[in-house]
């Protein structure tokens, strides 16, 4: 098997594709032997996907309006407002090095805030998949309802399902001839009997 298409991707290519699982989507530049991601009007970046600066001479790409931000209009680009200083202003109508950023909100950090108030290296980690402690049912009503092998054949090929009822610990408190039915109807089904058993130990 041969590497993805695009410049820099190593993985290998899908079946009866040129590109990988991950690029599988993305449009090919129209210029020939051009191995680059499309990134507007079928073009790549460096094809013209990105309109130029309109200014003469200048080869970098339009970021405000028709023109970069060295050559755009100056009233598009908010300019630091310390005095002498022509960089472009962030926060409070300063550019970082008079004041226009904040600091990282750990105690003693003097780097830059980037996420959500905090440097990178102080970044909180996001949500966790797997809660740190098991959940608790403090109470559940059981109705009984007539079932067919047809209404619980979705539920017999739900891996999610058997995984979520293995971090479940149940505290039940329903009527013993609803139980046994529920106990039965979950036993005949294909892989329920060992999750049961891990809930009933």
């Amino acid at each position: 098997m041969t590497s993805c298409f695009f410049n820099g991707c190593a993985n290998l290519v899908a079946p009866h594709s040129t590109k990988c699982l991950f690029h599988h989507h993305r449009g090919i530049c129209l210029v020939d032997a051009c191995h680059n991601q499309v990134y507007a009007r079928s073009l790549c970046v460096r094809h013209g996907g990105k309109r130029q600066c309109q200014f003469d001479g200048c080869t970098l790409n339009s970021r405000v309006g028709n023109f970069c931000t060295k050559h755009g209009p100056t009233d598009a680009v908010r300019r630091c407002s310390h005095d002498g200083c022509s960089s472009q202003a962030h926060l409070r109508g300063k550019c970082f090095r008079h004041g226009g950023s904040r600091f990282c909100k750990v105690d003693g950090c003097v780097t830059y805030a980037r996420n959500r108030g905090f440097c990178a290296r102080h970044t909180p980690k996001g949500p966790t998949a797997k809660p740190d402690h098991p959940v608790k049912i403090e109470q559940v009503e059981v109705n009984r309802v007539e079932t067919t092998d047809m209404m619980l054949a979705p539920f017999t090929k739900s891996c999610w399902m058997q995984q979520a009822l293995l971090h479940v610990e149940p505290i039940m408190e329903v009527e013993q001839a609803h139980t046994d039915w529920w106990h039965s109807q979950l036993t005949s089904m294909q892989g329920w009997g060992e999750v049961i058993q891990l809930l009933e130990d």
